[in-house]
């Protein structure tokens, strides 16, 4: 069963509808100006709301991207059962190598970019980027921990932060294939024989 994200929210119960418009007119206007020149301004006309809505949810800027991460659709990672970790953990993959590959992939690494140098966007993304991906990677890996694949004592918060880090470097900074082959090589040589050591 795939994990699902509770949203707590005290007062009034907002608009989702009004949220989903703002967090679409976000990412639209990054994918149109990158990041520096997407302002609270910029979204709220995009999205058809005043600065006084934004800002009655999101503090900043940051946030109101955060949040938008988290909405759209590269965020939602898919739910994967297979039987086995080997291929869960393939099929995983491949599918967020297709997402980093395609256009969204462009408004990942403008953010990515801009975190760099913006200590609050680096802050608030992730809470909102990495969240449901790593919730994905511990059900997978703690199905296989129940099934005997791998050890009890797995640090399955430290194997669902390792995949994220070398494919975004090897997509986005150094440009090296990322494709079938190495992903197999990845899941075989390095995530299922650590997530087997009692002592990681």
């Amino acid at each position: 069963m795939c994990p699902a994200k509770a949203l707590c929210m005290k007062g009034r119960p907002r608009d989702s509808k009004r949220e989903d418009a703002i967090a679409a007119a976000t990412i639209s206007l990054i994918q149109e100006v990158g990041y520096e020149r997407s302002t609270i301004e910029a979204i709220a006309l995009k999205a058809g709301v005043s600065k006084a809505t934004i800002y009655r949810r999101w503090k900043n800027k940051q946030e109101v991207i955060a949040n938008a991460i988290s909405r759209h659709a590269f965020s939602q990672t898919p739910c994967i059962d297979t039987g086995n970790l080997r291929d869960d953990l393939v099929e995983l993959l491949l599918a967020k190598v297709k997402v980093l590959k395609g256009p969204d992939g462009a408004v990942i690494a403008s953010i990515m970019s801009a975190a760099k140098m913006d200590a609050e966007l680096a802050k608030a993304i992730p809470y909102s980027a990495r969240d449901g991906e790593n919730q994905v990677h511990e059900v997978i890996l703690e199905r296989a921990i129940k099934r005997g694949e791998i050890s009890l004592n797995a640090n399955l918060e430290l194997l669902a932060e390792i995949t994220p880090a070398i494919m975004t470097y090897r997509i986005f900074m150094s440009q090296q294939p990322v494709n079938r082959k190495f992903i197999e090589a990845l899941v075989d040589d390095v995530l299922i024989p650590s997530a087997q050591k009692n002592n990681i």
